[in-house]
């Protein structure tokens, strides 16, 4: 058995299980305090769903800023909205008028050319008869002082007529003007509306700069699954804080993310068989889980992708290591145990046995004589 068995160095390394695609964290973008939770874990989402409301209003002396802020300006656009009323209200008195006396002289200038018109018929009988007391005149049927008579009637009524047409012509022109003083009247009061509603539009634009500064809302960048939530209505968070992690799209596999020193990784391959033991599934019960190692890093993994990682090793200052990013796909994504199965989750904390170098049982027996052959072989050339 010394000189024909063998045995496989191993290791016990630690992780956590990751979705795929893998999960997204969205993170607090500034301090405050939660006002409200829109959604629960396994809630499906979509893209530009609201999340979280978070409060980050600014408080002093005077109270919280924004919200003062927020009163003075709807105080003042209250006012606006008042001062718009009234110059409707000034509007449609004004116009009502104009129209009214458009509408008298209107009914004047009507009357006016009845009158004219009758008038006229007059006049030309009137003519017609001044014509015959000439001709009378001619024949000694009347004296001079008749037809004076006469002549001065009718250019009384002539007189008269120009006079009365004359004052037609004035109704005519104050109608045209009060048409042009509608349509110029109507046009300022619209302006000055229009400039109202500019200022109202800018006033309400300013509080919802002043609402973005107190309410801040994070929405869902994609659409997908939300799998876990951090924190609930009324809990303060700092700026970075978790809220909540989404899983995008749909899960198609789970993958074990392990962390390994540098002393093991030169043994491992891609495809190579692990053992799996969940933390939440303990071994003594539920045994072991077989796997394979799907990726392995070639690069020492930073301290900022190890943080963001909960079932990653500490760092230790008095026994430094380089950690590698093994991801391991374990063979069945769920449970089977006394007929139930039993679903692994996002984040689930598990280790692995990593099998490493093989050798003789002798040559493990005798690997002290390799440290000292080391310590005792001198430079080497070549």
């Amino acid at each position: 058995m010394m000189i024909l068995g063998t045995y496989s160095r191993r290791i016990n390394v630690s992780g956590e299980l990751v979705s795929i695609p893998h999960s997204i964290t969205i993170s607090s973008p500034q301090q405050g305090f939660i006002l409200q939770r829109n959604v629960s874990a396994g809630d499906h989402v979509i893209a530009g769903q609201p999340l979280y409301a978070i409060n980050v209003s600014r408080t002093s002396t005077s109270g919280v800023v924004g919200k003062k802020q927020h009163q003075d300006i709807e105080s003042q656009i209250t006012t606006t909205d008042e001062i718009i009323a009234r110059t409707k209200e000034n509007k449609r008195v004004t116009l009502e008028t104009l129209a009214r006396q458009k509408l008298h002289y209107q009914q004047a200038l009507d009357h006016a050319n009845q009158v004219i018109k009758e008038a006229q018929k007059g006049l030309s009988a009137m003519k017609t008869t001044m014509e015959n007391y000439q001709q009378y005149r001619k024949k000694g049927l009347i004296n001079n002082d008749q037809l004076s008579s006469q002549s001065t009637v009718y250019y009384q009524q002539q007189n008269d007529l120009m006079a009365l047409s004359a004052q037609n012509e004035q109704n005519t022109l104050q109608i045209m003007m009060l048409e042009s003083s509608l349509r110029t009247q109507s046009t300022d009061f619209d302006n000055e509306i229009l400039k109202l509603n500019l200022q109202k539009n800018n006033l309400q634009r300013q509080l919802t700069d002043i609402d973005a500064g107190d309410i801040l809302v994070v929405a869902s960048p994609v659409s997908g699954r939300v799998d876990s939530v951090s924190v609930t209505d009324g809990q303060m968070i700092a700026a970075g804080d978790s809220l909540l992690q989404i899983i995008p799209g749909n899960v198609s596999a789970y993958e074990l993310v392990l962390w390994v020193p540098d002393s093991a990784l030169p043994w491992l391959r891609k495809g190579k068989r692990v053992n799996i033991r969940y933390d939440a599934f303990p071994s003594e019960k539920f045994g072991q889980f077989p796997g394979r190692i799907s990726g392995i890093s070639m690069t020492p993994a930073s301290a900022q992708e190890i943080a963001s990682y909960s079932g990653a090793p500490h760092p230790d200052p008095a026994n430094p290591h380089a950690w590698y990013k093994v991801l391991v796909r374990p063979d069945t994504p769920d449970i089977q145990w006394q007929g139930h199965t039993l679903s692994t989750g996002n984040g689930m904390k598990a280790s692995c046995t990593l099998f490493l170098e093989e050798r003789k049982l002798y040559q493990w027996l005798l690997s002290p004589l390799y440290t000292l052959s080391d310590s005792a072989t001198g430079q080497i050339n070549g």
